[in-house]
């Protein structure tokens, strides 16, 4: 008994510094992604999903005008190129409708969205469900974060593009929001849990089917999961119902066509052929990613450590049981599978850019979660199984399970050179981020100059890092000069070469 006792003790005093470091850690890694949202700017689709917005709020300052704006863009899109209504209503919105100097806000509020969907729902989980401490739940929130935003595979669509961002980030975030109502609702049944659920998974039907999928599979989970407890969690069918219908607005868009081009059908045999070849390779994408990610890897070694350590005191507290493991692990992996069907039906591939680069994100996201999701199942069903033989690890297994974390860190440390605060912190340190911050201020000078009529501007050189920059070329009639000139309002808008430019200046 005594043994048992100071075993417990020392765990939770690892725990305990180990929550600092990881807290500490997680807030320090935010400080390179700030550092570049004073850099950060708008560019490519932020011009033309935006052009109706802005040019209301430059005529006229009203809010309910830029709305009514924004409600045309999506009618205009609806019929012309996608349907996803509310990624589109998203789009209309990025924050240089508003203001040139407005855009340092998208890094920002994209990490905190990340960070906040993520903690809520894992708060509702662990600490609701399993009264598990905030102690532990800090810990295993900022490791898991740690992973989600440091090893994201394109940090440039997932944090300081707007539209990118709006596309995949926000409703990846609007899932684990939705999930965290579902939680709260099957705690208490309040009614108010219920129509913010209903509310997130409408909006959700409206953006990227990879994430509208995830969001379905998750609550399906739930409702059997959670209907032995009560049966009025049946009233989350509800939602279900609703991003259903949301989904349908979305998937039946005339702009869909149109954007598929001729080949563009939509058939039975085609979605199923589609779900059997993303079974095969989301099974291929799981495997490359623990070969792809190995620092994550460790990282989530050391969450199963701490996992079979805290889940071992509380699951006998806890409301939470873990039934069918089996299936329910099969379960997550054949939801991180779906993942790859809308890419498959439309003939993509994860790796090709011309589909977009938020869907690997999402992707990388949801291996991520059904990784954890199936340590802490399996883990959670085992500690139930031992009953009060699984409180106390051993302190071998800290020591062996770290010690293995660490090897996988040192062999692997080149990885880290992927990460997002590596990438952040090398584009500040060589310059560039100060090289692309002057020549986009001289850019936008030019642009909201209202003397200049026919916009001339030189090329932005360097490299661009985590940002992203579509460029304007020297052929007035691009799309991207096209869209930048209605949004600037010029009647034409060129970019040449920068010393030539410099030549006309000084001429000047």
């Amino acid at each position: 008994m005594k043994k048992t006792w100071v075993a417990t003790i020392r765990t939770r005093n690892i725990r305990t510094f180990l929550t600092w470091v990881a807290v500490i850690v997680f807030i320090l890694s935010l400080f390179p992604i700030l550092a570049l949202s004073g850099v950060d700017r708008a560019s490519g689709d932020d011009w033309s999903f935006g052009l109706l917005t802005h040019l209301a709020w430059v005529d006229t300052h009203s809010l309910w005008q830029v709305l009514r704006a924004a409600f045309a863009s999506v009618k205009k899109y609806y019929f012309s190129w996608q349907g996803t209504w509310f990624s589109v209503f998203l789009f209309s919105l990025q924050p240089e409708v508003f203001s040139h100097d407005a855009y340092w806000i998208v890094p920002i509020l994209m990490t905190g969205l990340l960070t906040a969907g993520v903690s809520d729902f894992l708060y509702c989980l662990l600490v609701r469900f399993l009264q598990m401490s905030k102690r532990d739940f800090l810990l295993l929130d900022a490791i898991l974060l740690l992973v989600l935003i440091q090893f994201v595979p394109y940090q440039s669509s997932a944090f300081f593009w707007y539209n990118g961002a709006a596309h995949y980030t926000v409703p990846f975030a609007l899932a684990m929001f939705a999930c965290a109502c579902f939680l709260r609702f099957v705690e208490r049944f309040r009614k108010r849990d219920l129509l913010l659920a209903a509310l997130w998974m409408f909006l959700l039907g409206g953006t990227n089917y990879l994430a509208a999928i995830l969001g379905l599979c998750l609550f399906v989970l739930f409702v059997v999961l959670f209907y032995h407890r009560d049966r009025r969690v049946l009233f989350m069918l509800a939602p279900m119902a609703l991003e259903v219908v949301g989904l349908l607005v979305s998937a039946l868009a005339p702009g869909n066509a149109v954007r598929g081009g001729e080949g563009y059908r939509v058939t039975v045999a085609a979605l199923l052929r589609a779900v059997w070849e993303a079974l095969g390779r989301g099974a291929a994408g799981a495997w490359e990613s623990f070969a792809q990610y190995p620092v994550a890897m460790a990282a989530m070694l050391v969450a199963a450590v701490l996992l079979w350590d805290i889940l071992g005191e509380t699951v006998s507290r806890g409301t939470f049981h873990f039934p069918c493991p089996v299936l329910v692990i099969l379960y997550l992996w054949g939801t991180y599978c779906a993942m790859y069907w809308p890419v498959v039906f439309v003939g993509g591939s994860v790796s090709d850019r011309s589909v977009s680069v938020g869907v690997p994100n999402t992707i990388f996201w949801v291996f991520i979660l059904a990784l954890f999701g199936s340590i802490f199942y399996g883990l959670g069903w085992l500690a139930q199984r031992k009953g009060k033989r699984g409180e106390n690890p051993c302190f071998s297994v800290y020591v062996a399970g770290f010690a293995v974390a660490l090897a996988i860190l040192v062999i692997c440390r080149m990885n880290l050179k992927n990460s997002t605060d590596y990438v952040c912190y090398y584009y500040i340190r060589t310059g560039g981020a100060a090289v692309y911050k002057e020549q986009m201020d001289e850019l936008t000078g030019i642009l909201t100059d209202e003397s200049v009529k026919d916009a001339v501007v030189p090329f932005i050189v360097g490299e661009q890092g985590p940002l992203v920059h579509l460029p304007i070329t020297l052929d007035p009639e691009e799309w991207t000069n096209q869209k930048m000139a209605l949004f600037f309002r010029k009647e034409s808008l060129v970019a040449i070469p920068r010393d030539e430019w410099e030549a006309r200046r000084e001429i000047r």
